[in-house]
């Protein structure tokens, strides 16, 4: 459990950490604010998958279509999410002016047992920090670049009070958000979701007090959750299947090519699917496939193949929705992990 400066406590520590980050001109991916601490801003290891998050490789426009960009790392998911929005500080590069707008990059981090919950809760966040943040945050990012410096004028000092009480606000934001969400995800029991009720599982075995989360009447008690209940049969076989699946990656040798075997799961034909394959590269995403299938029939395989690239290890796999351009799967693809399935063709 965490405190602000107000001496408020804070729950849902341990499910979430939120990243409200800017790219700074001149020293790069900078966080604004860490929920729920941000004792560990500055250990490179800990912000390692947040400073090279595929989010930041991208623009507005092309994320704009996703609902949001993933990152998978270490057993948690990172969703990230990047707007602009309002600035009238003076740059330090050349070619901005006061009012080239400020980029800004939203990433919610759960445990992969709660991948579940990350889709409503960054769209939430990100609604909620840009209707009240929009015309705030550029002076938030001045309060970080300015508290660095050596003499503090008393207009220095005006905007870091300023922007200090900009952070407690936005801090608490968050906190309220957060709170009220998982509230809302413990009422709902539906056991329909097998991933739905592996999350509520996982927030019943980190032991935390849901009086805390719910309060009142209202409040409810995880035993009374039976995430699998013996005594009742399903009625369909149990299943996690995800529109499409990944059956094999393997490294072929001779031709220094990945070979990705997929198939639709489904009973449905998908049509204009787009298969993309990419890596990042001093700091750039750079596409590598880009493959319209028109027609990917039900329980169909298919086999894609892109070329590896020299000293590059990891890769990122996506499937787009062509009409609605939505992201319906990604996957990253480390080639250090890939130790059995070598063969040449």
């Amino acid at each position: 459990m965490t405190t602000s400066s107000k001496g408020k406590r804070y729950p849902c520590e341990g499910l979430a950490d939120v990243y409200v980050m800017y790219f700074d001109e001149e020293r790069g991916h900078i966080p604004l604010l860490i929920y729920p601490t941000e004792k560990l801003k500055d250990d490179k290891n800990f912000m390692r998958p947040i400073k090279y998050h595929p989010i930041w490789f991208l623009s507005v426009n092309e994320q704009e279509a996703l609902d949001h960009i993933d990152l998978e790392f270490k057993g948690y998911i990172f969703f990230g999410k990047k707007f602009l929005t309002l600035s009238r500080r003076k740059k330090r590069r050349a070619g901005l002016n006061e009012e080239t707008p400020e980029n800004i990059v939203i990433i919610v981090c759960l445990p992969e047992d709660l991948e579940i919950f990350g889709d409503d809760l960054i769209q939430i966040l990100t609604k909620e920090i840009k209707e009240q943040f929009s015309d705030k945050l550029y002076r938030l990012i001045e309060y970080e670049i300015l508290k660095e410096e050596l003499i503090k004028t008393p207009k220095i000092q005006e905007i870091l009070e300023e922007g200090k009480y900009i952070k407690e606000e936005l801090f608490d934001l968050i906190a309220n958000i957060c709170q009220k969400y998982f509230n809302s995800v413990i009422k709902e029991t539906d056991t329909k979701s097998i991933k739905r009720q592996k999350a509520l599982s996982f927030l019943a075995l980190k032991g935390y007090d849901v009086s805390y989360l719910v309060g009142g009447d209202n409040s409810i008690d995880f035993s009374s959750i039976k995430i699998f209940d013996p005594l009742k049969k399903s009625e369909e076989p149990l299943s996690l299947k995800e529109p499409f699946e990944i059956l094999n990656i393997e490294v072929l040798d001779d031709s220094r090519e990945l070979e990705i075997l997929v198939k639709n799961n489904t009973k449905e034909e998908k049509k204009n699917t787009i298969v993309k394959i990419t890596h990042v590269q001093e700091f750039f995403e750079k596409e590598i496939l880009n493959q319209k299938i028109d027609v990917w029939f039900p329980e169909e395989e298919l086999l894609f193949y892109c070329p590896i690239i020299a000293h590059i290890h990891e890769y990122l796999f996506f499937i787009i929705e062509g009409e609605s351009n939505t992201k319906i799967l990604s996957k990253k693809i480390d080639l250090n992990l890939i130790n059995i399935g070598k063969k040449t063709r």
